[in-house]
């Protein structure tokens, strides 16, 4: 007894319709993707607590003060934005052998602080030169003492 075979054609994938699925797939992910936006930064590399040399300052020297909100006084001279750069350059001139020392408020922005920084690098006064004044944190050596 013969069984008669049938004849199975071979499964083709058809091509033209995945090229459109692909194509649609490839116009979805170009328009869907989020490009990345260019931003500036710059590297901070923050001094540690321990790290910081603690010195007594006598001689004559000038305050700059930058409070919370922003202002910044210069010996009790309230000096309006925009014009940091030009109090510096002219304080250098009138007074270069006086020290400069910043302080800033607790609630100051770090934003802020650092332009104060480059307004001092830019009236030609090096940052490392100037001393701050911060309260340091007791350590838990010296409340055991």
């Amino acid at each position: 007894m013969e069984f008669q075979r049938v004849n199975r054609k071979i499964p083709q994938v058809p091509i033209i319709p995945l090229i459109d699925i692909l194509s649609i797939l490839l116009i979805y992910f170009a328009v869907t993707t989020v490009t990345k936006v260019e931003r500036h930064t710059m590297p901070i590399e923050l001094a540690l607590a321990q790290d910081s040399i603690v010195i007594e300052v006598t001689g004559s020297t000038s305050v700059l003060a930058i409070a919370a909100d922003g202002s910044v006084t210069l010996d009790a001279t309230r000096i309006h934005d925009g014009l940091l750069i030009d109090y510096l350059k002219v304080f250098k001139e009138q007074f270069p052998e006086r020290s400069l020392e910043l302080e800033p408020d607790k609630q100051l922005p770090l934003q802020d602080f650092i332009k104060i920084q480059y307004a001092l690098i830019k009236a030609g006064i090096d940052p490392k030169e100037v001393y701050t004044r911060v309260k340091l944190p007791e350590s838990d050596l010296e409340k055991e003492n």
